[in-house]
């Protein structure tokens, strides 16, 4: 296993702790995703994540009848395909893309995406220094202007200024297009 593939299932098993743990009364709970609640947020990443696999592993017959379940599932999945993916993924709808790219890419993914869980339940996110510290400079580089992942084509919303200095976390956050001040209480800053 290489280095950021460990970070990747580091980052990876921290969110589906966190998904595991969802209560059903929170899972139309409003997240930092303009206009998505954190169902949404889980089958947005089940559903990326189950087609990244099906292009390595092949697809899957069945699906859970809850989402939390299919992510328990989904992210061992994930991990066992990055392993036997060799240097190249092919992406649905995007074509061959270097594995290492695709890892980092999921890494910074699965840290803003449990932010974006922890801040719609109101927990905390502890996360390692070492993943913020890996992180920092993957979340610059792919929002980084006249990257293809950010603004109004790609992925990521346009970076959000903070305004000052900023945990890692909620720094990585609002490179990725999110407002480090949302909070679960009004569902916006």
């Amino acid at each position: 296993m290489t280095d950021l593939l460990r970070l990747d299932a580091t980052a990876l098993a921290l969110i589906a702790h966190d998904v595991a743990t969802v209560a059903d009364a929170d899972m139309d709970a409003p997240t930092p995703c303009a206009g998505w609640t954190v169902a949404d947020l889980i089958g947005h990443m089940n559903e990326r994540h189950e087609a990244v696999i099906a292009s390595i592993l092949g697809p899957i017959d069945d699906q859970a009848d809850n989402p939390r379940d299919d992510f328990a599932r989904t992210s061992a999945r994930w991990v066992v395909a990055m392993e036997q993916a060799g240097d190249v993924v092919n992406l649905p709808q995007r074509g061959p893309l270097a594995t290492d790219t695709v890892l980092s890419v999921h890494f910074v993914d699965m840290l803003v995406h449990r932010w974006d869980l922890s801040r719609a339940l109101s927990r905390p996110c502890p996360v390692p220094e070492r993943l913020t510290d890996s992180a920092l400079p993957i979340a610059r580089s792919i929002t980084a202007p006249g990257s293809a992942l950010n603004g109004p084509d790609g992925v990521y919303r346009p970076r959000v200024e903070p305004g000052g200095p900023l945990p890692a976390l909620d720094t990585i956050a609002a490179l990725l297009g999110r407002d480090p001040r949302w909070n679960a209480a009004d569902g916006r800053r």
